[in-house]
């Protein structure tokens, strides 16, 4: 830990208020060694918020938690009311630092944020738990777009984000991305679960990108969100990436098992690719396409390496030539 007894430069006049507000928001004890970079203090974050800046752009800076800790003692005494996105994309923030955000939050710190990127960071489970426990009160209902690609929360921050979701969160969200975050089968079933508990209709009604690729999905997580989807969640849905995961024969015929006249007709994306499905799977998939299913669909893939070319050939061809009606049914 850091001496500050001879730093008389370290809180110039009028830093006691920062360090009321640092107590107050009880992030006061996560102070403990200085950022690497002079504009990562809390003096310069307190300096470039005096700005009334529309980003904060700190991506590859590696801010680490220490520095993550500065920028939410600052926001505790400016909240950041001008800020509409936070880039703070692999810089190193893990769960201290993602709690003392989580802790200005829930103070009102950037009210008005409307982007917010931590894709590849070391946030685990108990970081996002913390930001989704402020979520859940009401914090952050302009986010557009949430990017936590690359962290390894697993089930316990995908759990923690549905229940989130479920109390209201994420009503203004178009964007979520959570590929390589280490979830599984059980996260996936209790985060489908808790979105669709009350009414499933209000679960990211405007969500139109959710990307799960790289994950440790198999059949039983795939399915049980494909039944959110059957259920009214996420009905704007454009955009489903569940690339380099597990899904077998039974996901396809979980996925056709849905498709009717509302699920899934405004997919306009699918990436099923790198999966573990069969030329059996991909052939109820074939079936289902031909039959005029997803009416908006304009970009497929679903290759994996236990099926052949042939089959795969043929998918694609089915898809390409098939009919599709003027108009998709609405719900």
């Amino acid at each position: 830990m850091a001496d500050f007894s001879d730093d008389d430069d370290l809180f110039e006049e009028g830093d006691q208020s920062i360090m009321d507000a640092a107590e107050r928001f009880g992030v006061l004890g996560m102070l403990e060694e200085p950022a690497k970079d002079a504009e990562q203090t809390i003096d310069g974050f307190t300096e470039q918020l005096a700005t009334s800046p529309e980003v904060l752009a700190l991506g590859n800076s590696s801010l680490g938690d220490v520095g993550m800790v500065y920028l939410a003692t600052a926001l505790a005494t400016n909240p950041g009311e001008s800020v509409k996105t936070l880039d703070a994309e692999q810089d190193g923030i893990g769960d201290e630092g993602a709690t003392a955000l989580a802790k200005v939050i829930k103070g009102g710190a950037l009210p008005n944020l409307a982007t917010l990127s931590l894709t590849n960071n070391k946030l685990g489970g108990a970081g996002i738990t913390a930001i989704s426990e402020v979520l859940s009160a009401g914090a952050w209902r302009t986010l557009s777009s949430c990017d936590l690609n690359g962290n390894a929360f697993g089930d316990v921050g995908l759990v923690a984000l549905g229940g989130a979701i479920a109390s209201g969160a994420f009503a203004q969200l178009s964007k979520l991305f959570l590929d390589n975050t280490g979830v599984t089968d059980a996260g996936l079933v209790d985060f489908s679960a808790a979105i669709t508990r009350e009414k499933p209709s209000s679960a990211m009604p405007k969500l139109y990108e959710l990307w799960l690729s790289n994950n440790n999905i198999g059949d039983t997580g795939a399915s049980a969100l494909f039944a959110a989807f059957q259920k009214g969640a996420m009905g704007n849905l454009g955009d489903l990436r569940l690339q380099y995961n597990h899904l077998s024969d039974g996901a396809c015929t979980s996925l056709v098992g849905i498709l009717g006249n509302y699920p899934l007709s405004n997919i306009w994306y699918l990436g099923l690719n790198d999966n573990a499905f069969t030329d059996a799977g991909l052939r109820v998939l074939e079936e289902a396409l031909a039959r005029g299913v997803l009416p908006r669909l304009e970009f497929l893939t679903a290759s994996s390496p236990q099926s052949t070319p042939a089959v795969q050939q043929q998918v694609q061809d089915t898809f390409t030539h098939r009919d599709r009606p003027a108009k998709p049914p609405r719900k």
